[in-house]
This record gives C-alpha cells, structure tokens and sequence, in this order.
C-alpha cells in the first residue's frame, strides 16, 4: 500500500470525514490520494484559512480537524492558524509536506548547515514546535502508523491541542504493508497519577459561602463535561458566569441564574458577581487578562479562590492568586462535585440588561446593539463564527444564545480574518447547516479569498460585515494614547473597498443594513437558503458598553 494512500485511510477511518487542504508539489501524491478516496476535500485559497478552518471544524466536533499544507510556503501560511488553535486548546492535526530527504538540509540543534538544499525546503518543524503538542517528520515509512496515533492520542488527551506531521516527499511514495506496521501504546491508565482533590476542604468552602460563584469555562466542554454540568447547576443552583470569548455557549440565559459573560468587556452582572463573591470556584478556565483586567493584583480579591485545570502550569501563573489549586480533568471534578448533597446559600444578582436607546448614533447608521438583539429572533441554533474587533465584541457582549447552540470566536490570539475560515469549518462540521459568520470590514480582507471556498462548495453561510470604516478597536487604542489615529482607517491609510460591488463580482448575494429602519430586511436575509453578504452601516463612533477592570464594582 501506497503510504500517502494508508495516511488517508487513517485521517477518514480515525480522525475526522473532512479535509482542508492548499495542493503543493510537496504533497501532490497525498493530494492524488484524498482524490481516490471518498474524504470530503475542501480546498481553500490560503492556508492559513485552511487551518482556521480545521479549528472550526474541531471546535464543534471536539476532535480535530485536518489540515494539509505543502512544504516551504505552505507550513509557514499555516503557522497563524495552528498558534491559535495553540492558544485555545482546540484539537487540530496538520499534515505537512517536506522536501525528498536527500534533499533536505542537515541540522544541528535544529539550525541548518546551509540555508537551504531543496526547493521551497524549510525547517518548518522547529517552526511550530513551540506551539503544538507533537511535531515530527517521519523518516522511516515503517513507523507512519505509530506517529499517526501518536500524534492523534496527544492531541485529544489532558490539555488539548495541534499536532503536525511532516512528511518528505519521497517518503509519501514509499510502499508499505499495513499489517506489519507498529502501532503506538499509550501508557497503561495506572502509570498516571490519580488527581488529588481536597474535596472535603472544597465542600467546606462552599457551605460556608455567602456568595459562592462558579466560573464555568471552555475547559468543561473540551473535557466531553458539558452534560454534568447541566446536572451541576440543576443540583446546587449555582451562579454561574463564563469567561467572555471562551465560553459564551456552555451556560446560556435559559438557566434563570446566569450572569453572564465576565470580563473586561463582559456583562455588569458578571462582573459584579466576580468582584463581590466570597468563593469563586473556576472550572475549565485558564483565568488569562481578559478574565481578571489588567488590574489583575485586584481580581476576586475578597474570595476563596478554586481553580480547576487540567494544565497543572495554569494554576500557577503570576497574573493569578489561587488559594486552593486543584490540578485536574475538569469532567472528573464536576463528577466528584456531583457526589456531594449540599445546599449552597441563595445569593440573588440581578442580571442587567442593555439600554439600546443609550448606543444609538441616530438615522444615518444602524445601532450595532439593536442589530443584535434583532438577529435573535432568526438565529434559532445556526452555529456563529466570530472574527475580532468589534464584530466579535458585541455579539459577545449581548447576543443571547440558545441551548445547544454554538458561538465560536478565537480568544487567544484573536486574529484579524479568522471568523470567515472558521465558520467554513463550523459549517461543514454541522452537516452544512446554516452558520452566521460576524466579520469586521477590516478583518475580512485578510482572508477574503476563502468567499471562492463557500461559493464553490455552496455553503449556507450568512455573513454579516461591520463596516465601521476600518478597524474600530485599533483606532480607539491610537485615540486614547496618543490622541490621533494612524494606519487604521481610510483617513490614515487603510482603505476599505466597495463590498456592495465587491460582493456582487463575486456572485454572491448582497444585502445592506444602514439604519435602525433597515433592520426589516434582517428576515429576508436569514430566510435565504444560499451563501449571502449582509454588509451593516456602523458609526466609526458607535458607543460601546465600558470596559471593567478588576474590583471597581465592589460594594463599598
């Protein structure tokens, strides 16, 4: 058996049913074979948003999505996508191409002796070895099965993550008998070492409390703990909040005592729930700036806090004080939580609601709060992709979400143009279901081109374009530092183009938003069955909700 061929079959038989790949000469016999196989192959235009694709896909599937990426150019587009997959624990799998290996430079520490010996040859292991769970090129067609599973339990097990593999040319070509291949044997369960949790101590901390709170982060739902949590909150009626950008779809408003999304830009509930508990129980949440403000000496300041990681370094990081550090799975802990029969004190916060009128930048554009509290009513549980900027900001801030309905954004790295790449794998990984993708005028140009993905493959995807005349967060951080504003609108150098025309060349279907009166339009645009651009007028001075910072909402 052709090796390229017995690495498909692997990705289809235990990895994922779809791919998104870029063609290179330096993977052109694993492209001959996804092209012999029954794999759904989605080929994208640039590789980064191939990646970003396969974290939407993982995002949803909680398994990871592929991506398959040539040599040289090719790993290094893929890089920003697999950093962010890095950041936020999404499970992803890379195959990427490398030159013959004859070809390949000789290394010492991982430097090479000349710059290059192979066409398009880079070092792209050591490239991405600082952000993923396993790199490796494979040298040996014998051993393609052990780094394969290797690389898959590695990325699915403790703290989730990207892999990548490297495989040279000629090793793709090699020809190899499956059934004498080695396989890899992860340790026997017993090796590990069962996670101590002070429960009792923990227990004791939750019946005294006054004002016990829980943080309930992304953490859970990678653990596979989404239903125990249910059972959680229904058992001991907690508060709860999620860390904003992270979490906003494992509690929604359907439970009557969530708060909301916490932090620096979060709900006002939330916050002020952080800032005056007495316990502050996180789960499955790495707490990073966003969660805890700059200000982060002031953070929960006034609590007992717990937090459960599966990352043992995360419990111990200089921008937190955990008074009771529990290392480990979050599943585990909430099924050890679930054993216990106690009642928690009734703590009563009231959740807050956004004053719409208080964000309205009159007739000649649309209120970006209103647009979302409108879309609501026609989202029903289509999956929502997010970019950065403002159209991550907002949704996140005050789109209610349904049970089982899933909101994905990338918080770690929060890179411009993920959102559209992300809902093509978001959309594919749902069956093709309907999917809105909130993407910023800015943000989408840097990876525009994966509109040709969604128009070949006709993907349902709804996108909606914040066109607020560039980039709206850039241009308020310039305003507030430096009093003047640069490289961040069409005024200082950063052009938008025509989308109503741009769209259109495209062969796409376009709608515009631009004003409160508009908002009519909104259901003809969530009716249509096919890919559509909805392009929404915003002020460049849209008010926003204020930003909080650690402790300034305490009771005095």
């Amino acid at each position: 058996m052709k090796l390229s061929d017995y690495v498909v079959k692997f990705i289809k038989d235990e990895v994922a049913d779809s791919v998104f790949v870029l063609s290179g000469g330096g993977i052109m016999h694993i492209i001959d074979s996804l092209g012999k196989s029954n794999i759904n192959t989605y080929c994208c235009h640039h590789e980064q948003g191939a990646v970003i694709a396969a974290e939407g896909y993982g995002r949803i599937r909680n398994h990871p999505g592929v991506a398959v990426v040539t040599t040289g150019p090719g790993g290094t587009n893929a890089i920003t996508g697999v950093a962010g997959a890095w950041l936020d624990s999404v499970p992803m799998m890379v195959i990427c191409g490398q030159v013959k290996t004859d070809n390949i430079t000789p290394r010492s520490n991982g430097i090479p002796a000349q710059r290059a010996i192979g066409l398009q040859e880079l070092n792209n292991t050591d490239i991405a070895r600082p952000i993923t769970k396993y790199t490796v090129t494979v040298t040996d067609p014998d051993s393609i099965k052990y780094h394969l599973q290797k690389a898959l339990h590695i990325a699915i097990s403790g703290r989730p993550g990207p892999v990548w593999i490297e495989i040279p040319l000629d090793i793709t070509t090699a020809e190899i008998d499956p059934e004498k291949l080695q396989g890899y044997k992860p340790k026997p369960l017993s090796e590990f070492v069962e996670p101590k949790i002070p429960m009792d101590i923990i227990i004791e901390k939750l019946k005294k409390a006054k004002k016990p709170l829980l943080m309930a982060g992304y953490g859970i739902r990678l653990a596979g703990g989404v239903q125990v949590l249910e059972k959680i909150l229904k058992k001991y009626e907690f508060n709860v909040v999620t860390p904003i950008f992270t979490a906003d779809d494992l509690v929604t408003h359907d439970y009557v005592k969530y708060l909301g999304r916490q932090g620096m830009p979060g709900n006002y509930s939330a916050n002020y729930a952080v800032d005056n508990c007495d316990v502050l129980l996180v789960v499955g949440e790495r707490i990073q700036l966003t969660q805890t403000s700059f200000d982060y000496k002031n953070f929960a300041i006034q609590a007992t806090k717990i937090m459960v990681d599966i990352d043992e370094s995360e419990l111990y990081k200089k921008t937190l004080a955990i008074d009771i550090p529990v290392h480990c799975d979050a599943k585990i802990f909430l099924e050890e939580l679930l054993k216990y029969d106690f009642k928690l004190n009734k703590w009563n916060v009231e959740r807050d609601k956004i004053n719409l009128a208080d964000y309205s930048c009159g007739k000649k554009y649309l209120n970006v709060y209103k647009f979302i509290d409108e879309i609501e009513k026609y989202s029903g549980l289509m999956p929502i992709s997010t970019a950065d900027g403002m159209a991550s900001l907002v949704p996140h801030q005050a789109l209610r979400i349904h049970k089982r309905q899933r909101f994905i954004t990338n918080a770690g790295l929060g890179h411009m143009g993920s959102g559209l790449p992300m809902a093509i794998g978001a959309c594919i990984a749902e069956g093709k279901r309907p999917t809105i993708c909130f993407e910023g005028d800015g943000s989408i140009m840097l990876n525009i081109q994966e509109l040709q993905t969604i128009i070949y493959h006709k993907l349902p995807i709804k996108i909606f374009i914040f066109s607020n005349d560039g980039y709206y967060s850039i241009r308020g951080t310039h305003t507030r530092f430096f009093n003047k504003v640069f490289a961040a609108d069409p005024s200082s150098g950063v052009g938008m183009p025509d989308f109503s025309k741009l769209i259109l060349a495209w062969g796409l279907k376009y709608e515009k938003i631009a004003s409160d009166d508009e908002l009519i339009k909104l259901k003809s645009v969530m009716d249509y069955e096919g890919p559509i651009v909805c392009e929404l007028m915003i002020s460049p001075n849209q008010p926003m909700l204020p930003k909080w910072t650690a402790g300034q909402l305490r009771d005095k």
